[in-house]
This record gives C-alpha cells, structure tokens and sequence, in this order.
C-alpha cells in the first residue's frame, strides 16, 4: 500500500512538471520574441523584467527556454512516434514471418545496437542535416529496436494462444490478425517502452547540441541553449542553469511516468495473484 502511494505522488507529480511546462508553451507568457536580440542588455541578471536574464546578444532567456522546451519535446514526441512505426513494422515482420526474415531482423538490430550512439548522431548530423528533421531522423534510427524486441516477443508469445489458431482456422489472414488481435494486445507494452525513448531523446538531442551537431541557428533546443552558456558558467551560471534545470525537470518527470505505466502494466505472477486472494 505504501508503494502504492509513492507511485501514485510521483506520477501526479510527473504530470503536473509536464503539464506546466505545456501550458508555458502554449501561453507563451513572455512579450519578447526569443530571437529578439538588444545590445543594451547584454548578460542581464535575472529581473523583473528578464525573469531569467539575458544572454550574450541581450535576448531573453526566458522566451528562449520556453521556446527551447517546446523544440525539445517535439523532438521527443517525434522521435518516439518514428520509432513506435519502424519497431512495430520491424518486430510485427519479425515475429509473423519467422525463419531467416526473423534471423536478418535480429541481426540489424544486434548490429545497430553494438554502434555508439554518439557516433551514430554525429554521422547522421552530419551528413543529413543539422534540422528538426534530421535530428528526429537519428534519434528515431537508435531508438527503435527496443520497440521492435518488444513487439516481436509478444506477438511471438501471443502467437501460441488458442485465439489465434482460431482466427487462422475461421479464415482470417495475417494482416487482419495483427490488426484484430496481436497489435491491441501489444500496445500497453510498447507504450511503456515509448515512454522511456522521451527522456532519453531529450537526453540525447542535448548532448547532440551541445557539442555544436544540434540545430543550426536561429532554432534553438534545451540542448543548445546550454551549449551556447557553458563558456559562461563562471560569469553567468544563470545561462546554463535555468535551461538545465528544465531538462532535469522534463527526465525526471517522464521517467516516473514511464516508471509509473511499466509498474501497472507489469504481469504479476500466479503465485501472486494467488496470495493476492487469501
């Protein structure tokens, strides 16, 4: 009961970090334009005025950290959308088609995996483009196969219920029992699986900007506001700590969720249901 009601606080509290940072987002409260830049307030403490400061070309980094999160998260979303696609499309094949279909599948999958992450960020970065698009393209490209296991093994598991022999012997085919039955059955499962590829892409997208293969300018992230400020960190910490304080914030939020959602859709044991009764 007690861990019950842990879980219960910190997913009521996840929510409302996310859902007040969205409502930021959407009010969009500030009156500055984030690439409005005025040389006379450059390196502006925070103020009643600048509630978070300026930065080196007297924008407003209030506006421009509103403005970095809504980037983030669309990044994020994105991303997690690509890669609910390309993991179910991969696994789904994987599991109806079996043989050496299945082989190949798992082999790409082994092999993207055992590729660093960074590295593969950075070639993509590099050679697709420093975009929205392209950032969500390689961020989906590494995020994708721990949909695509998921999915396969239970549809794999799935496979074997007497349901499915009998949509098979009533004629039905392949594409009509995935969509009928093995793709509503693994959907509560992969949507746990999505809610963990948001933190880690907003971790990711970061990272990518601030080492300089983020957004090319004037778009701005969380990830590059803290690479434009980390020069300043000595002078002005207020740069670099307002946009990490918010990443922290939307990981820390997502990942109790997800948490949340893996605790409540996690199968419990015979024996516990078992014990559950006496």
């Amino acid at each position: 009961m007690q861990n019950l009601f842990k879980t219960l606080i910190f997913s009521i509290l996840g929510l409302i970090i996310v859902l007040s940072l969205l409502s930021l987002i959407g009010l969009s409260p500030s009156p500055y334009d984030f690439k409005e830049i005025n040389t006379n307030e450059l390196l502006q403490a925070p103020s009643l005025q600048h509630l978070f400061g300026t930065d080196a070309l007297g924008r407003d980094l209030f506006t421009r950290v509103i403005h970095g999160s809504s980037t983030s998260i669309a990044i994020a979303a994105f991303t997690a959308l690509n890669a609910f696609i390309i993991g179910t499309i991969f696994g789904t094949i994987a599991a109806i088609k079996g043989g050496w279909i299945e082989e190949l599948i798992i082999k790409i999958i082994d092999f993207i995996y055992s590729l660093p992450d960074l590295l593969v960020l950075s070639v993509i970065a590099l050679f697709v483009s420093q975009s929205t698009s392209g950032i969500v393209f390689g961020l989906a490209f590494i995020n994708w196969m721990d949909v695509a296991r998921l999915s396969r093994a239970e549809m794999k598991r799935l496979k074997s219920e007497d349901y499915i022999d009998a949509a098979h012997v009533i004629g039905l085919s392949n594409i009509e029992i995935v969509f009928r039955h093995l793709l509503p059955n693994t959907m509560s499962s992969i949507l746990v699986a999505l809610s963990f590829t948001i933190p880690r892409a907003i971790i990711s997208e970061s990272t990518l900007s601030f080492i300089g293969l983020g957004l090319s300018p004037p778009d701005t992230s969380l990830g590059t506001l803290t690479g434009d400020a980390w020069q300043y960190l000595r002078t002005d910490p207020h740069l670099i700590i307002f946009p990490a304080t918010v990443i922290f914030l939307l990981v820390f939020a997502f990942n109790i969720i997800g948490d949340n959602l893996q605790n409540k859709h996690q199968p419990r044991k015979i024996g516990d249901s078992l014990l559950a009764q006496l």
